[in-house]
């Protein structure tokens, strides 16, 4: 059974629109980006401390923060963990803060409270320093710029250049806006996001790709079309696989979001969401439309009209 039947929707007609729309999203998510001084990097990549705790009662983030505060402990940020007797407390600070580690300050500071009883065994400490951040920053950049080029080569071998940048456009629209709604809502950028781009990545060029392929077969089907005709067609053939493996993935990841409320998993979940509705609407408003735009643009007219007659 099938989900859409005989669509005909206009994909390349509305274009501008969606380029108009795309350039909105993105250059918001740019503008917060320069007003914060870039992504607000986690302690992955800036260094650190994060300590996650679990008490014997319900306690307040401004509870906790208070009392990890007057050990002299700089730059504290607190938010509960997966229930309310749960926290998350981290701070940038990993050198030596009157002689002695942050770490070990912060631990210390939590047993000896008078506000609550813990155990030393539910207290979880994770260091990074400043030094390595900075290499996985580095090795982030690094493996994304080579997942990248490598995804051009292959579409560009695989069927023609036009559909490699467009593939490649589409791509960097999808990371583009996940940094961006990451920077607008004020969410850190640490190892589980960088998995969760190139896993973006991944899944919007397997889409991408599988109309790119129904777009060569109806090169040679629908002999005497336009260019326009032949992408809408292509795209509309495909929406119900589009439409059907997306859904699938999102209903997964919705309720990964829904649960993981904050940590690694909250924001491996929240970048995926973005990246996959991203990655649905570049692949139906942006991959094609690039793709048109390089042909009537750039490919010479006696090129294209030798192109038509021998199609």
């Amino acid at each position: 059974m099938r989900l859409v039947k005989d669509t005909n929707i206009d994909f390349i007609g509305v274009r501008r629109y969606a380029y108009v729309l795309s350039a909105v999203v993105i250059l918001a998510g740019l503008i917060s980006l320069i007003v914060k001084g870039g992504p607000t990097w986690g302690v992955d990549f800036q260094g650190g401390v994060v300590i996650q705790a679990k008490f014997d009662r319900v306690v307040t983030t401004d509870e906790v923060r208070s009392v990890i505060e007057s050990a002299d402990v700089p730059n504290v940020s607190v938010q509960h963990g997966q229930t309310k007797d749960e926290v998350i407390i981290s701070t940038p600070e990993v050198g030596l803060i009157g002689g002695r580690e942050a770490s070990d300050i912060m631990k210390e500071t939590l047993i000896n409270s008078k506000n609550w009883v813990i155990d030393e065994k539910a207290i979880a400490v994770d260091k990074v320093s400043p030094s390595v951040g900075k290499d996985l920053i580095y090795g982030a950049i690094k493996s994304l710029s080579l997942g990248l080029v490598l995804i051009l080569i292959y579409v560009a071998i695989r069927f023609e250049f036009r559909f490699g940048l467009g593939g490649i456009i589409a791509l960097f629209h999808d990371v583009a806006v996940t940094l961006g709604f990451f920077s607008l809502l004020n969410e850190p950028i640490d190892l589980s996001a960088v998995a969760a781009f190139l896993t973006i990545i991944g899944f919007s060029i397997n889409d991408t790709i599988v109309i790119f392929d129904r777009v060569r077969e109806n090169m040679k089907l629908m002999k005497g079309k336009s260019l326009d005709e032949i992408l809408n067609v292509s795209i509309n053939q495909n929406l119900g696989r589009t439409i059907i493996t997306t859904g699938t993935a999102l209903l997964t990841v919705t309720a990964i979001f829904v649960i993981a409320r904050v940590g690694t998993l909250h924001t491996l979940s929240l970048a995926l969401l973005i990246g996959f509705i991203s990655g649905v609407y570049s692949t139906l408003y942006i991959a094609a439309p690039v793709v048109r735009a390089w042909h009537f643009n750039i490919i010479p007219k006696r090129y294209r009209k030798a192109e038509a007659k021998s199609a």
